[in-house]
C-alpha cells in the first residue's frame, strides 16, 4: 500500500538496471558479463576481472539475474500503474527487456546463446579476441540460475491494464523470432 516508497525504490532500481544494461552488455545482445554478480566465487577464475585469455566472458548467472531483474521491474511498474497509468509504458519496456534477455540466453539458429542443447545445461561462454567462442563446460549453480527468470502474468493484468496487454501482444507479433522458443503466453494453461 505504500506506493510512495515503492516508487522511490523503483526509480533507484531503474538507475541500477540502466547501469547494468549500458555497462555490462558490451555487444548489446542482452547477454551480460563482468562484475560481481553473486556467484563469482564458484568459477574457474575471478569473473570480476577480465579473463586471463582476454576477450569477453558472457555469464549465465549475470544474464539470468538481469532477466529476473526485468521481471521484477515489470511487476513493480504494473503495481505502480494502478495509481499512475504512465507506468504501463514502463512495464511494457521491461516486458520487452525480459523477452530479449530470454531469447538471447536461449540462442537461436543465428546467435549463440548460453544454452547447450547437447548437454541440456546453461554455460558461461568465452568470446576470445581472435573471434573464437567456447562454452565454459563447468556444471555449477551458474548454469541453473536461468531457471529463476520464469514468470507468469495473471489474467487480471490483461483486464486491468489494456494498454499494457495491447503493447505486449504487439511486441510478440512484431518479433516472433524472439518468442518462438518460449512458452506460449497467449494460451491458457
Amino acid at each position: 500500500g505504500d506506493t510512495t516508497f515503492l516508487e522511490t525504490v523503483f526509480h533507484k532500481l531503474l538507475l541500477n538496471f540502466t547501469w547494468w544494461v549500458n555497462r555490462k552488455d558490451t555487444n548489446g545482445n542482452s547477454i551480460f558479463e563482468g562484475g560481481f554478480l553473486g556467484l563469482d566465487n564458484i568459477s574457474l577464475f575471478d569473473r570480476s576481472e577480465e579473463p586471463p585469455t582476454g576477450g569477453i566472458l558472457h555469464q549465465s548467472d549475470g544474464t539470468a539475474w538481469m532477466g529476473f531483474f526485468s521481471a521484477c521491474m515489470l511487476r513493480i511498474a504494473l503495481e505502480l500503474a494502478r495509481s499512475n497509468p504512465s507506468y504501463e509504458n514502463i512495464a511494457s519496456k521491461f516486458f520487452e527487456h525480459f523477452l530479449q534477455i530470454a531469447h538471447a540466453i536461449n540462442g537461436d539458429d543465428v546467435n549463440t546463446g548460453l544454452w547447450d542443447e547437447e548437454d541440456g545445461f546453461f554455460y558461461d561462454r568465452l568470446d576470445l579476441p581472435d573471434g573464437r567462442s567456447a562454452p565454459i563446460r563447468v556444471r555449477s549453480l551458474v548454469g541453473l540460475m536461468p531457471l529463476i527468470t520464469a514468470t507468469t502474468i495473471e489474467d487480471a493484468v490483461y483486464n486491468e491494464f489494456p494498454d499494457f496487454a495491447r503493447r505486449m501482444s504487439w511486441s510478440m507479433r512484431r518479433t516472433p523470432d524472439v518468442v518462438d522458443r518460449m512458452a506460449n503466453i497467449q494460451t491458457k494453461g
